[in-house]
């Protein structure tokens, strides 16, 4: 029986949703904001790219230790990062 209601309360909360989508659009951001894992505010990466005293490539969330040089990348979520295929490229 209390299967059958939280079925019912699913449904009722997905046709609010559905009949509300700026109510979604606010949920999806909310959650989008708070869920990631590379800045707290979820809408820029920062990354930072060194190289360690063997010479290896570095990229990390926290900066590298002192005196040594690096790059700072940031990274925004709404942005492509990857190139743009061929065939969508314009002549």
């Amino acid at each position: 029986m209390r299967l059958f209601w939280l079925l019912i309360l699913v449904l009722l909360a997905g046709l609010f949703l559905y009949l509300n989508p700026e109510y979604k659009t606010r949920l999806t951001e909310l959650a989008s904001d708070t869920g990631s894992t590379l800045s707290p505010a979820g809408k820029t990466a920062r990354l930072y790219k060194w190289r360690d005293a063997e010479g290896l490539w570095q990229i990390t969330d926290q900066p590298p230790p002192v005196d040594i040089d690096y790059e700072m990348l940031e990274y925004h979520r709404d942005v492509n990062v990857l190139p743009q295929p061929p065939q969508l490229q314009e002549k």
